[in-house]
């Protein structure tokens, strides 16, 4: 009777939602990435970064990625050649895209961008984002912060990048 009792328990703790609470972090081969979701239009945007660095590479402030192809030409771009090999070239999903972020900084010339919230209007999706002091940067004189996100949804039609 106790060992029913104990199997009914774990059953109804695992089997049917035990591992809900961990959906915001998602391991991957080599790497641990957080997960942010916002809303758009009552269904979520699920996103998360992918790869953040700073170089002074051909991009406009926003790139729209749908391909692998368009990724490989990506990733040859961001390439340092000081180092043989490159970072992790990320898989596209079906129903997935990169966004490849390039702001121009106004406030922190050697500063960084994180991303307080995503929305979609009238498949515009808006990145609201505010500017970071990163200590890294500023040493280095580097002003040329990238960020990329994996987006889950259907492709919009422009992106509007917004300070706050």
């Amino acid at each position: 009777m106790k060992r029913l009792f104990l199997l009914s328990f774990l059953l109804l703790l695992f089997g049917f939602g035990g591992g809900l609470g961990c959906t915001n972090v998602s391991a991957s081969k080599n790497s641990v990435k957080t997960e942010s979701v916002m809303s758009r239009n009552n269904t979520e945007i699920i996103f998360s970064e992918v790869r953040r660095l700073n170089k002074d590479i051909p991009l406009k402030e926003y790139t729209i990625v749908q391909s692998f192809e368009e990724t490989m030409k990506l990733y040859r771009l961001m390439e340092d050649k000081r180092f043989s090999r490159s970072a992790p070239i990320p898989t596209l999903d079906e129903n997935e895209f990169l966004l490849v972020l390039k702001p121009k900084l106004k406030t922190q010339p050697y500063g960084d961008i994180e991303i307080e919230k995503i929305e979609e209007v009238k498949s515009v999706l808006h990145v609201y984002y505010k500017e970071i002091n990163n200590e890294e940067y500023q040493l280095n004189k580097e002003k040329n912060p990238i960020l990329i996100l994996k987006i889950e949804g259907k492709i919009p039609s422009s992106v509007k990048l917004i300070t706050s």
